[in-house]
């Protein structure tokens, strides 16, 4: 029994250590906006509470749920967040993430104009800089190295 007990609060404190919350199908396309998007069509406000130990699994848990929902939507924008104290609580969260957000459909989630940046475009996939290379400047005189 007590190789039970020692075997189970191991389990449980390495679990606790990792992300609890796991993407499901779909919500990895769901962008998160920092500020209420322009042209995008607004769908409905969604509320989740999740006891989680790290902000960004109430996050992860808050796309899974717009991603579950029959209304569809691809950005979000959180309006509210808190936390509330789990009463009660020896093993697990001590307290519960609420956050309430904005669910929109946008036609390139990935590149919206949010009132936040004045209406400016806000390019959230990553930007690839390129660099030109001067093939002249060999040690050796030629165009070694292009």
């Amino acid at each position: 029994m007590k190789k039970i007990l020692i075997f189970c609060s191991l389990f449980l404190g390495l679990t606790a250590c990792s992300g609890m919350i796991k993407p499901e199908d779909g919500s990895q396309y769901i962008a998160q906006l920092d500020a209420e998007p322009i042209g995008c069509t607004f769908l409905y406000k969604i509320e989740s509470e999740v006891s989680v130990y790290d902000a960004d699994d109430a996050r992860v848990y808050l796309e899974n749920r717009i991603a579950d929902q029959a209304r569809g939507g691809n950005a979000y924008w959180i309006t509210s967040q808190r936390t509330r104290p789990n009463e009660w609580v020896i093993f697990g969260p001590e307290r519960s993430f609420i956050l309430v957000a904005n669910v929109y459909d946008c036609p390139h989630p990935n590149n919206v104009r949010t009132a936040k940046d004045g209406g400016t475009s806000m390019t959230v996939a990553p930007v690839i800089i390129e660099q030109q290379i001067n093939c002249t400047d060999s040690m050796y005189g030629g165009q070694k190295g292009c």
